[in-house]
């Protein structure tokens, strides 16, 4: 333990311990993942990862201890993985950078939906947004399957909306053969 070199480096406020391995600042990706990618999940971290082509090391008795000693893995840890600090730079630059841009696109998709909500852009038939998916549940072990196409005609003040029942189960009593 005498000869590995640490210290800590710190990023975005969060403090990562690191070891010194052949002259390259290397980081726990367990306390990455933990401390400063804590908010993006893990499946969009490892994605990333994979993009940016990221080196792993995974550590010896000796490097696992010392990270022990320095609180950057668990102290119950039985392995580790460590990456570079050029490796931990891209792949937190990239992370936040797809964060801020999923962000600006949730913001402009709620500001246009909103504006879609506006009196002037209601849609004519009061009946199109009634189902979601276009979709008819006939019941709860049943899938939903797609509904027929019906023309209406656009509704007025005053008249009567009578859709045509043609398309709609006939549903036969048991007891007299009527239909319903």
């Amino acid at each position: 333990m005498g000869d590995l070199k640490s210290g800590f480096e710190e990023v975005d406020g969060v403090r990562l311990g690191y070891l010194i391995i052949k002259g390259k600042q290397m980081f726990a990706l367990s306390q990455v993942f933990t401390d400063l990618l804590k908010n993006i999940p893990r499946t969009t971290v490892h994605k990333r990862m994979d993009h940016l082509k990221v080196k792993k090391h995974h550590c010896d008795l000796e490097e696992l201890r010392k990270l022990k000693a320095i609180n950057s893995i668990a102290f119950h840890a039985a392995k580790c993985t460590l990456i570079s600090r050029e490796d931990v730079e891209a792949l937190y630059t990239s992370c936040k950078t797809e964060r801020v841009l999923k962000t600006k696109r949730r913001r402009i998709s709620r500001a246009l939906s909103a504006a879609d909500l506006r009196p002037e852009l209601a849609p004519a038939d009061p009946f199109s947004g009634f189902w979601k998916e276009n979709k008819l549940w006939l019941g709860l072990n049943d899938p939903p399957r797609p509904l027929l196409p019906v023309r209406r005609k656009a509704l007025r003040p005053g008249d009567a909306a009578v859709l045509p029942a043609s398309h709609l189960p006939h549903i036969f009593s048991k007891y007299t053969g009527h239909s319903y």
